[in-house]
């Protein structure tokens, strides 16, 4: 009872603003792809999804829903004309959230920790206390029936918890107005009903929730205060569920016995009984079919005086448009949110082993694995062509192994950054500053055990600077490889990133000095080799090796002659005379800038496309 008393007081302290939401001939037009024309996808449409209300928006495949969806949330605004306002308040967009189709979560997550971050992104600590915040959260799961799930994974999550969860995470900030994307897709009809029956809840509180919704069932149907039915980019229909069968008979159709309504909805505008589009889309400009404003407003009126009689037990009270509350709700700062981004993204990073556990379990092995197959080469005279290649084999398995994982990276989150970024949760350069601020470090560390282990295996000189630029430079490549592909993962779907990063390390693999030195290309070809970085990871290995005066190596008293005996020797027959270990370094690092920044440009463009 405590528990409930003192979340009912946080609850009241941010109520629910009431906002309704008005469009006036909205018409959105796209371009057609390989055709001069437009296509106009909605023509002219009015409506208004009041507070207090939930909103179903219905229609044939191809009718202007999500279109219409995307308008109001904010994703759509080229080719869009009309008037859209969100109350009266300023600013009152940023009350509203989206919810999308499809629920992503962190698997490594449970629903607590997943419930507390969100909190922690979207209250400061000023606004609400540590201890309130954990009341709150309490409140919201056991309104929505997952208290029992709190220290469960979100991975092990049904449907159903997938959906509630995504509710409860977009209540922590209690928004004025819920958008959400067909809620009921994948869950079973007991499932769907429950999770409308939540929604009806929820806007009965005040809120203005809208939702897509495919073929309900009758039951699901009847939930709903508003059905707004669209076909062909018009307004078909818009008012309550008990007045659908008398509208359709206004216009000469008339449903069968017995037949659900929402069904009888779809087939007459979808056209089974003829083309009556016309004629629909007049009689939905009727304002009879519609809810009385003067008793929907003064219903909410009551609800207000009961609400504040009883304040005490309920704490429901719904602020007027244009009254803001007395206490207000306030994000944290960005390098706060920025803060607590490092720490969910180290937790992820140790929580999944294939990110951390099983890659230095394969650095070490395959480091020991070359170790054994080049021995000796890094003093033995008569084998370093072998270890020239040893440090071929070093840039390429550090290369390969980090583009890689970097292509999948954010494919893989790409669903959740849109979400969390676009309903307020963090600018998206806040987390990928975030994402580049712990990856780095992993970076550093894998290629700093796989070269030590390969360094000293191969019989290297133990010279500290020598080792030190061999260790740097492999770190400064493996950071390299991350960046392009991270790059390539922004702009290519993972199947087509991984190709491309493929052919593109062939491509650096054939410029990089080894297979055809470099003085042996053309002022052509060896112009085109500038932008492989592989080449100055491989040249500056070489140069960590090979240059500053280092000693002669041991020829074998079995071996007649060694050519590569002196270490000059070695650098002018591979056309590395001149290499600028430094200037090399500076390219790295050059073009790790230039793969990072492409690649939060392109990351922006995927979180802002349809």
């Amino acid at each position: 009872m405590e528990l409930e008393m003192e979340t009912t007081k946080m609850l009241k302290a941010n109520a629910v603003r009431c906002i309704d939401i008005e469009f006036e001939d909205l018409t959105y037009q796209v371009t057609v792809p390989k055709q001069k024309e437009k296509k106009t996808v909605l023509k002219g449409i009015s409506g208004t999804f009041r507070s207090g209300e939930l909103t179903a928006i219905m229609g044939p495949s191809g009718a202007g829903k999500s279109s219409l969806m995307n308008i109001l949330t904010g994703f759509t605004k080229n080719g869009v004309t009309g008037n859209i306002k969100f109350g009266s308040a300023a600013k009152a967009r940023k009350l509203c959230c989206y919810i999308m189709q499809d629920d992503h979560f962190y698997s490594w997550f449970t629903v607590e920790e997943t419930m507390m971050l969100a909190a922690s992104l979207k209250i400061s600590n000023n606004s609400m206390p540590i201890r309130d915040r954990k009341l709150l959260i309490d409140q919201i799961l056991d309104t929505l029936k997952l208290t029992k799930t709190k220290h469960t994974r979100c991975s092990r999550l049904s449907g159903g918890q997938k959906k509630r969860l995504s509710i409860a995470l977009e209540l922590i900030d209690n928004p004025a107005v819920l958008f959400l994307d067909e809620p009921t897709t994948g869950l079973d009809s007991s499932t769907s009903f429950d999770t409308i029956k939540l929604l009806q809840t929820l806007a009965s509180q005040g809120r203005t929730i809208v939702c897509t919704i495919h073929q309900p069932s009758s039951n699901i149907y009847s939930l709903f205060n508003q059905i707004y039915v669209m076909s062909k980019g018009y307004c078909s229909y818009q008012g309550t569920p008990d007045r659908t069968v008398d509208y359709f008979k206004s216009v000469g159709l008339e449903c069968p016995p017995y037949h659900n309504p929402a069904d009888f909805l779809l087939e007459c505008v979808n056209g089974d009984f003829g083309d009556y589009t016309s004629a629909l889309t007049e009689a939905a400009k009727k304002p009879e079919w519609r809810h009385d404003y003067d008793r929907s407003r003064s219903a909410i009126t009551a609800s207000e005086k009961i609400s504040e009689a009883l304040s005490a037990t309920n704490g429901k009270h719904c602020p007027s448009q244009q009254t803001p509350t007395s206490s207000h709700i306030y994000p944290p700062p960005e390098w706060m949110r920025l803060w607590l981004l490092i720490g969910r993204c180290h937790v992820q990073i140790f929580r999944d082993w294939s990110l951390t556990h099983i890659k230095l379990l394969m650095h070490i092995l395959c480091a020991i694995l070359i170790g054994l197959l080049f021995g000796d080469s890094g003093s033995n005279a008569d084998k370093q062509l072998s270890n020239f290649g040893s440090f071929l084999v070093h840039s390429l398995y550090l290369w390969y192994t980090t583009i890689m994982p970097g292509v999948l990276r954010f494919p893989q989150e790409i669903a959740i950054i849109k979400k969390e970024s676009f309903n307020n949760w963090y600018k998206l350069r806040t987390y990928y500053l975030a994402t580049l601020i712990t990856s780095t470090p992993v970076h550093i560390i894998l290629s700093s055990v796989y070269m030590t282990i390969a360094y000293v295996m191969t019989d290297q000189p133990l010279e500290l600077d020598r080792f030190v630029k061999m260790i740097l430079t492999s770190m400064i490549l493996t950071v390299c490889a991350d960046g392009l592909g991270i790059f390539l993962g922004t702009i290519l779907n993972p199947v087509n990133g991984t190709f491309v990063g493929a052919v593109a390390t062939c491509f650096m693999l054939i410029f990089s000095g080894f297979l055809i030195f470099l003085n042996h290309m053309s002022d052509f070809m060896r112009m085109i080799s500038y932008v492989s970085p592989i080449r100055y990871g491989l040249e500056n290995m070489v140069l960590a090796m090979y240059s500053n005066n280092r000693q002669d190596t041991i020829c074998p008293d079995d071996v007649l002659y060694c050519h590569f005996k002196n270490a000059a020797t070695v650098l002018k027959s591979f056309g590395m005379e001149n290499g600028n270990y430094g200037m090399n370094l500076t390219i790295l690092v050059v073009q790790i800038l230039f793969y990072k920044s492409c690649a939060y440009f392109t990351l922006r463009r995927q979180v802002k496309r349809q």
